[in-house]
């Protein structure tokens, strides 16, 4: 059982979550829930023991696991070795083959001096073997690939080969593989096609161990919970509801429901007692006892009045253009990139004008954010070329917060991008939601959806006229993802983008997409989000 006890966290005068206790029982699925900035992230981090609280303790089962949200900076995927060495490695099942492996080549040497003492620890590691499930290891790998769909990965591919969203897959994973009792999930959805999603859905409604996962998938909430755990950002407690998402819903919607008309009803009454309060008043000294005891009444009402749930803040913003670029963008001719003997993609050519907006789509590990790079001129093509147009000034939002100095503060970290004007970089980070003391907390500690806040105001600061986008709303929570994306829709300038979010693709009124792998530019139209969701 996983029991957190009255856990505390602040970063300087703020509060994040204050007095936290809750459990999840064996075989318990809890969802964690709550808008960006919250402290879901947080919360999880201490669970899983990659963050210290101010108070509190928490009692872990024998065996857990925890998925980051920000793998490549967290738990980032081993740069050595293969994709089995790193999926064995999370139950030592690696070591054990090693240890079966020296042993075997040990007893079969003519000269060895206690062969007794040799034979017996052989069989201990067979023993070891056989424990972590050796035999059928290699099966249990593929298909766990299969499942979330990790195109052109074999258990024998370099990791050093794998693209971002290919290693924040595998990361998943080798965490599955392990089977720990209680998995810690933060958002496991981020770079999963439809298949996979719906793959893993399934896999976590069954799985018979304990589940706390953040998610901003609906779907997946609704099927895979059966408890739902909210943080208040306004009083930075948490919340406890039982059943899935959508029980969730009609529980705050009949309390909310109920909260209403218990107010409209003691306001009316409320009224009626002034009237009659005031009624009173003219009779002089003979009525004083009553009014005074309407009066009372009056003031109880007041004071118990319910307490209406607070609305989250909203971001109110703009991308500006400082300077018009000229007609022509960006083209690529004939492009093509390869690592040794495998190729990534192949003869990509395409034309981008001013106020265009192109999407790249198709499935993880075929390429995209490669090419996107590659247009930006940060990996050189193998063959091929890249031209950019007059006056083009480019901002690039990297899925991965590459962009952001980790040890930073919020207000440094926008002050390096306009560093004359204080007042204008304040304003720019309060539509962002950054106000206050937040502005001086670390990079670190932000969760994802405040660190894709923070890169698209850096973009809102440098004003760019084009904008190269790598998945900017995979750690968004539904509001914002929907305000960034009307911005987006609005904006004067160029954009290029990889996304698979189909409500996104929507609100930015694509020109074309570019379809990889094959590389066929297309008019933008509705009859491609299937596509898009698969991709």
């Amino acid at each position: 059982m996983l029991q957190v006890n009255h856990i505390k966290l602040s970063y300087g005068p703020r509060v994040i979550l204050d007095d936290i206790s809750f459990t999840v029982a064996p075989g318990e699925k809890a969802g964690l829930i709550g808008v960006n900035g919250a402290g879901k992230s947080s919360l999880l981090k201490i669970i899983g023991g990659y963050q210290e609280a101010e108070r509190g303790n928490i009692m872990r089962p024998r065996t857990y696991g925890y998925l980051s949200q920000d793998v490549a900076h967290e738990t980032p995927v081993s740069a050595h070795g293969t994709v089995r060495d790193f999926i064995y490695s999370g139950t030592g099942l690696d070591a054990a083959i090693a240890k079966y492996e020296e042993l075997s080549m040990a007893i079969a040497d003519p000269e060895i001096e206690d062969l007794d003492a040799a034979l017996q620890e052989f069989e201990e590691a067979q023993t070891a073997l056989d424990v972590l499930g050796y035999y059928d290891a290699d099966a249990r790998s593929e298909q766990l690939i299969s499942g979330l769909n990790i195109g052109g990965v074999t258990l024998d591919r370099e990791t050093l080969t794998l693209s971002g969203g290919q290693k924040t897959k595998l990361a998943l994973v080798r965490l599955l593989f392990q089977a720990p009792e209680l998995l810690l999930l933060d958002e496991p959805t981020n770079f999963l096609d439809v298949e996979a999603t719906m793959w893993l859905m399934e896999f976590l409604e069954t799985y018979k161990g304990a589940l706390l996962i953040i998610s901003h998938d609906l779907d997946l909430l609704d099927n895979s919970i059966n408890k739902v755990l909210r943080l208040n950002e306004f009083t930075h407690k948490l919340e406890e509801y039982k059943g899935n998402y959508t029980s969730y819903l009609n529980a705050i919607g009949d309390a909310q429901a109920l909260a209403e008309r218990t107010k409209r009803q003691q306001e009316r009454e409320i009224s009626r007692l002034k009237k009659t309060s005031d009624r009173l008043r003219g009779f002089g000294a003979t009525r004083v006892k009553q009014r005074i005891a309407m009066d009372r009444r009056i003031s109880t009402l007041e004071e118990n009045k319910p307490q209406m749930a607070q609305t989250s803040k909203k971001m109110h913003i703009d991308f500006p253009v400082r300077q018009q670029s000229g007609h022509m963008v960006v083209q690529a001719r004939e492009l093509c990139k390869s690592y040794g003997q495998k190729i990534i993609f192949n003869d990509i050519s395409f034309l981008v004008d001013r106020g265009e907006r192109m999407v790249v789509i198709g499935l993880n590990g075929v390429g995209k954010t490669t090419l996107l790079r590659t247009v930006l001129g940060l990996v050189p093509p193998t063959s091929g070329k890249v031209e950019i147009g007059d006056r083009v000034d480019i901002s690039y939002y990297a899925q991965e917060s590459e962009g952001l100095d980790y040890e930073n503060t919020v207000i440094n970290e926008a002050n390096d991008v306009l560093p004359t004007d204080a007042r204008r970089v304040r304003s720019v980070l309060g539509r962002f939601l950054f106000n206050g003391d937040r502005v001086f907390q670390k990079i670190k500690t932000l969760s994802g959806g405040e660190k894709t806040r923070l890169a698209l105001a850096k973009m809102v600061l440098e004003g760019s006229n084009v904008l190269v986008l790598d998945e900017p709303t995979s750690h968004l929570d539904m509001m914002s993802k929907e305000i960034i994306g009307e911005a987006l829709g609005n904006y004067s300038g160029t954009i290029l983008t990889v996304t698979h979010d189909v409500d996104f693709v929507r609100l930015l009124k694509p020109t074309s997409l570019l379809l990889m792998p094959e590389g066929r530019l297309v008019p933008y139209d509705s009859k491609y989000d299937e596509m898009l969701e698969r991709a």
